[in-house]
């Protein structure tokens, strides 16, 4: 029976078609000389297309200043490139749309497939941004395997999404094992038979992971982007388990080969953009994740495994003064897992996702009191000195001493946070302009005067530092302001020389 499937979707038994208008621009974007008037003439034939590819073009995913209201200026702003992935994109939305049954969950369906192809989008954005619409295609398609498979066989297809659903196993494995191939396959079958390009193609048909190894250059890039749009989809629309978002992520950075700051960024933003689209898109995806939710049941999840294991324990040995004990120590273990959370393992102090965290309590809480609030940003000067010269640990023994110095000379006047690579951050509140310069002044000439003992050599380490304060009374609306403030005078500090301080005016409202 499972043969007999890929050969129902490989002969588009009982699927939808593309739309003659999607036919058509895609014919003409392959022509040299096709002209903007030439395009946006067929486009106008379809109203709705029409109309999202305004939406679009008007929408904060594309970042146009100002009000668009004509199609051929829509067109002009979006370029050939875009407007045949974008029109490709609304019309395969309309044919699945108008060929959903009563068996499958649409509603989740169009969960997984906008999410992976928001996901696959924003990865594309910034690791190869002149292919983030067509990653985003790629996206959009990867999961209209599944729609597939329900449309040629139902009877067998439902229960397959049955157990993996209530098994929590990863739809593909699950595939894999009743079917032999999976949704991925059954996709790329269907798009070679609508003769969409190979680099749409290949990129779904890897989107599990299965062939990345085959494909190179560009493809290759598109469908890491996939695939791993496809594992963060997994997570987001909770086909696993909160628990497995580490692996998630360490899978995420190695198949797209992204940094795992500008993913951290993908997945906080990720939500907001789904529902973003999901309107434009005119389709139902239900409630969507948070990843800040996500983060914090996979911490639960752990804590909870922790905990019984340490009950099952105590039931099997039956004395209660052993339940006792282990009752307290689970709760330490409990708030040791949650200080582990918010602390830099090699510093430390706090970590980023302790700063990002630290930073909106302190904006609500001075935004409440009227307060002033600054933050101090450092920059390590020519960090990467250190581990060229004397090897990565040297580079750690920088950092911890750093770390040190500044929790030593912040003390309990503010909050100390590492941000990422060779930055670190202070947050203060309540603190006048002057004392901010005076503390962060204070902070450099202790690490100026530190030094390093590593390895028989002795390692000097100077500073840069940038400082920003606001009353937050006006001008200024978000945290992410002051973050980009404090860097603005990170950046003026180490273009003046380095290893010296500068503060801004005060932003918001004057000092007082």
């Amino acid at each position: 029976m499972s043969v007999d499937l890929l050969s129902k979707i490989r002969s588009a038994q009982n699927l939808p078609s593309l739309p003659s208008v999607a036919i058509e621009v895609l014919a003409l974007a392959k022509k040299d000389d096709v002209s903007i008037d030439e395009l946006g003439s067929v486009i106008q034939r379809d109203p709705a297309l029409a109309g999202k590819l305004l939406s679009y073009v008007n929408s904060s995913s594309f970042g146009i200043p100002s009000q668009v209201a004509y199609l051929p200026q829509a067109v002009g702003l979006l370029g050939i490139r875009s407007v045949k992935v974008m029109a490709l994109s609304f019309s395969l939305v309309n044919a699945v749309r108008e060929s959903e049954s009563d068996t499958l969950d649409y509603e989740a369906y169009w969960r997984r497939s906008i999410t992976s192809a928001v996901a696959a989008r924003m990865i594309a954005r910034k690791a190869l941004p002149r292919m983030a619409e067509e990653s985003f295609v790629a996206g959009l398609l990867s999961t209209i395997g599944i729609m597939a498979a329900d449309r040629c066989a139902p009877e067998l297809y439902g229960p397959i999404l049955t157990l993996s659903a209530e098994s929590a196993r990863p739809l593909a494995e699950v595939e894999r094992e009743v079917l032999g191939f999976t949704h991925a396959e059954m996709g790329q079958a269907l798009l070679e038979t609508w003769a969409l390009p190979p680099v749409l193609s290949n990129a779904v048909g890897c989107a599990n992971g299965d062939g990345l190894d085959a494909l190179d250059g560009e493809d290759r890039q598109i469908a890491g982007f996939v695939c791993a749009a496809a594992a963060i989809a997994s997570l987001f629309c909770k086909d696993v388990v909160a628990s497995d978002l580490d692996s998630i992520k360490a899978r995420c950075i190695e198949v797209a080969a992204i940094q795992e700051s500008a993913l951290e960024e993908i997945l906080e933003h990720l939500d907001e953009r789904i529902r973003e689209v999901a309107s434009m898109l005119a389709v139902n995806v239900g409630e969507t994740a948070n990843y800040a939710a996500l983060q914090v049941e996979a911490m639960a999840t752990l804590a909870q495994l922790s905990m019984q294991a340490e009950v099952d324990l105590v039931d099997a040995t039956h004395k209660a003064e052993q339940a006792r004990y282990e009752s307290k120590q689970l709760l330490k273990e409990r708030k040791a897992i949650l200080k582990m959370a918010a602390t830099d393992s090699l510093t430390g102090i706090g970590n980023r996702a302790a700063f990002d965290q630290k930073l909106k309590e302190e904006w609500s809480r001075a935004t409440s009191k009227r307060e002033s609030l600054a933050l101090i940003m450092l920059d390590i000067d020519h960090f990467k000195r250190f581990n060229d010269d004397h090897g990565h640990r040297a580079g750690d023994a920088v950092l911890e001493s750093v770390g040190k110095i500044l929790a030593k000379t912040v003390g309990n006047f503010g909050f100390v946070a590492r941000y990422g690579g060779e930055e670190f951050c202070v947050i203060l509140t309540g603190e006048k302009p002057d004392l901010v310069a005076a503390l962060a002044e204070k902070i450099r000439r202790a690490i100026e005067a530190s030094s390093i003992d590593h390895e028989g050599a002795t390692l000097r380490v100077t500073a840069s530092l940038g400082a920003a304060w606001t009353t937050l009374d006006a001008g200024i609306k978000q945290p992410q302001q002051l973050v980009e403030a404090a860097d603005q005078q990170l950046y003026v500090a180490k273009k003046n020389g380095r290893n010296r301080v500068a503060v801004n005016q005060p932003i918001g409202a004057a000092a007082r």
